[in-house]
């Protein structure tokens, strides 16, 4: 073939050379069509160099499309066999080309969507409609992480019509999921706010005048008196709603940060010098590890001092009567990790991925508004560091917060 190819072009040449001249004599001199020639015959020496090394032109483009993809484009045999993994796979699931190939694609999929049939689904679809196409869902990288993705697949044939396999192509939609949901929280804040604006200003004068008429009344009764007990009730619950009110209004107004300089262990000795104020009374054993020479972070002082009364309170009131509360930090490069650890009962598992959305509590009426975690997650955020929640039932419960030294924030 190469021989033909080289011989066919030689013995044309002439001919062409002609043809070109006949064709564009006019307008292009002897010279430019020989440079023309050339051209063609560096192209057809180009094609028959790849042919020797087993590839043609639009095979090499095509591969190297598949090769240096953004996106996740992986080969399987049989529905299930990984064959092809591109560099766009490693890149966004941590696995190397020599660590999956060979084996069945379910190691990608999270445990709850196996339990659902994702894999068999994915499978039937294709079957049954010829292809699978941005279908929305979930996968696990190497590290553990949980990408938000977007799946196409569809079969792939030889030269001779018979399917030999699939091609999956995977888009990490992680960052687009991220900002949708940050675009449909501040649509919701943006409500809650106009809500929240129109209750607090026809809310706020009747209820200092209930509340100050229950104060003026009180003066003058004795615990022994008749309706001393209702005043009391009545101060409290004014006071409560007038609190949960003013949480409202903060929690629906974008957090702005006044940064100064300061140290995490500076603000939770602060606070450790209040708890047993905080107890109530109950048994509590408070504990604190605070790494030595903990470097300053950049950040709003009350903002970051809120997050941490508000998880140590909620620790207190995990704790029936007794146990213990647990402080920690630990430098880790150019990070803060801070740990607020409880003894308590645990959270039920199925509450571990709502306990940061706004209104959410498990506490019953009257003791919160749902708001504390989901603003202390929101003030997190806009320092550029992030909050986990561990929990175990009867064992207790664990949040820990990363935040960035003043280092980091310039990586």
């Amino acid at each position: 073939m190469e021989h033909m190819m080289l011989g066919e072009a030689g013995k044309y040449k002439a001919m062409l050379f002609e043809g070109l001249k006949r064709q564009f004599g006019s307008k292009l001199s002897d010279e430019e069509i020989s440079g023309i020639l050339r051209s063609v015959e560096m192209y057809i020496s180009e094609m028959v160099k790849m042919m020797r090394q087993g590839k043609s032109a639009h095979e090499k483009f095509f591969s190297d499309i598949i090769l240096k993809s953004l996106d996740a484009i992986i080969g399987f045999r049989n529905d299930c066999e990984i064959f092809i993994w591109n560099e766009g796979a490693e890149r966004i699931f941590g696995y190397k080309k020599e660590e999956v190939l060979g084996k069945d694609f379910e190691f990608l999929i999270p445990e709850e969507l196996k339990n659902k049939g994702e894999k068999d689904y994915i499978i039937n679809k294709v079957k049954e409609s010829g292809f699978i196409s941005d279908h929305k869902t979930q996968r696990v990288t190497k590290s553990g992480d949980i990408k938000e993705v977007s799946i196409s697949r569809f079969p792939i044939f030889d030269e001779n019509h018979v399917c030999i396999g699939n091609v999956g192509i995977i888009r990490d939609i992680t960052n687009e999921k991220k900002l949708e949901r940050e675009l449909r929280e501040r649509e919701n804040l943006a409500l809650i706010g106009e809500v929240v604006s129109s209750i607090a200003h026809n809310l706020s004068n009747p209820l200092n005048i209930i509340s100050g008429n229950a104060d003026y009344l009180l003066l003058d009764k004795k615990e022994s008196d008749d309706g001393y007990e209702e005043l009391k009730v009545i101060i409290e619950e004014t006071t409560r709603i007038t609190k949960s009110i003013r949480q409202l209004l903060n929690f629906s107004k974008p957090v702005t940060l006044t940064r100064e300089h300061l140290n995490i262990n500076t603000i939770l000795k602060e606070i450790l010098e209040k708890v047993e104020f905080m107890a109530g009374g109950k048994d509590i054993n408070f504990k604190s590890s605070l790494a030595k020479n903990l470097p300053d972070i950049s950040a709003d002082k009350d903002l970051i001092r809120d997050v941490f009364l508000n998880l140590i309170n909620n620790a207190i009131q995990a704790l029936s009567s007794n146990g213990t509360i647990s402080v920690k930090t630990i430098h880790s490069d150019s990070i803060i990790i801070s740990e607020v650890s409880d003894t308590g009962a645990g959270i039920p598992k199925e509450n571990l991925d709502k306990i940061f959305k706004p209104f959410f509590s498990t506490k019953g009426y009257g003791k919160g508004t749902g708001l504390g975690l989901s603003f202390a997650e929101r003030v997190i955020r806009e320092h550029r560091g992030k909050i986990e929640v561990t929990s175990k039932k009867g064992k207790g419960t664990t949040f820990k917060i990363y935040l960035p030294t003043e280092e980091g924030l310039q990586l």
